[in-house]
């Protein structure tokens, strides 16, 4: 892993979004499966509080000597926004179908680069605007699948959910700039683990652990261990490599995943509008991955050579 960071090769940093994306769609299709038995609070609060577990078993030390050496700040709103995405996404579900959380909650593609913009006071990526506008063009068509987008209290969740996970993506990558990706990713789950907990606590009854059934915590393991551990490492392993517009057009492939796991775990079908939707994304990413790499060829073709000075 040290040498393909040392690399300037970018295609195995796509391909984790890729991965990331996958797992999450899988996750998206089982996910609902264990709300039979466990809330959606409790099963956030339980999956967190197990990752948070793993990663102080095997980066706790290295986790404590790095935050120790950094500012609060290059840290806490990277963790706060990550927590509150999820906590968001996850209540919106109650409110609303999975069909419009889906659409909203993949919209950091729009809202990443004008945070980013406004953090880092840089111009606004146009090059990238035509693919943003087909990807949200290609999401409406497959989340909405012919069937209509409302707007109410679930909806509200869900766009702030987005906006949430956009602006971790652009604090994420400021705050490795002196954090490594583990300790990053580490207190972005030890946050979502304090949160989530202490909404269930303040929301929902205490959970009945005889009654969780043995798939809901086959369901919860599989979410901390991939869908949390892995995931949230990939990520930001690869936005050390990245820009945070380009994790964010990545990551709308996850309804892509989700609508292909829920065909194959759950029998739902996609309509022709639907499939059309998904190939709008898969071609919209695909392009803007490849204009991206052709203008990161040409930059490194431009850029001077070495140029110190003769001795005199």
């Amino acid at each position: 892993m040290a040498r393909l960071m040392q690399s300037n090769l970018k295609w195995p940093f796509v391909a984790f979004i890729v991965l990331e994306t996958l797992i999450f769609g899988s996750g998206n299709a089982i996910t609902k499966m264990a709300y039979d038995s466990i809330t959606p609070l409790w099963c956030l609060a339980i999956r967190f509080g197990l990752a948070s577990a793993v990663f102080a078993l095997f980066f706790g030390k290295r986790m404590v000597r790095s935050l120790r050496a950094a500012k609060v700040r290059s840290w806490l709103p990277a963790a706060v926004c990550m927590a509150l995405s999820y906590l968001c996404c996850n209540v919106a579900l109650d409110f609303t179908t999975a069909t419009n959380v889906g659409f909203l909650v993949a919209l950091p593609v729009v809202f990443a680069p004008i945070l980013s913009s406004l953090v880092n006071r840089t111009r606004y990526p146009l090059a990238f605007l035509p693919f943003q506008v087909v990807v949200v063009a290609g999401l409406l068509l497959l989340c909405g699948n012919g069937g209509s987008l409302v707007f109410g209290v679930g909806e509200v969740l869900a766009l702030v959910s987005s906006v949430a996970l956009a602006g971790a993506l652009v604090f994420g990558k400021k705050g490795l700039a002196q954090l490594d990706a583990i300790t990053v990713a580490g207190t972005q789950i030890g946050m979502a683990f304090a949160l989530c907990l202490a909404c269930a606590v303040a929301f929902e009854p205490m959970v009945d652990v005889a009654q969780v059934s043995p798939m809901a915590w086959g369901t919860i393991a599989f979410l901390a261990l991939l869908s949390t551990c892995l995931t949230f490492f990939l990520q930001n392993v690869s936005l050390e490599k990245l820009p945070s517009t380009t994790v964010s057009l990545l990551l709308t492939g996850e309804p892509v995943f989700t609508a292909l796991f829920s065909f194959l775990l759950l029998g739902e079908t996609l309509s022709f509008v639907g499939l059309a939707g998904a190939a709008l994304i898969v071609g919209a990413v695909v392009a803007a991955t490849y204009v991206e790499g052709r203008q990161d060829a040409k930059a490194a073709g431009a850029a001077p050579t070495s140029t110190a000075p003769a001795s005199a």
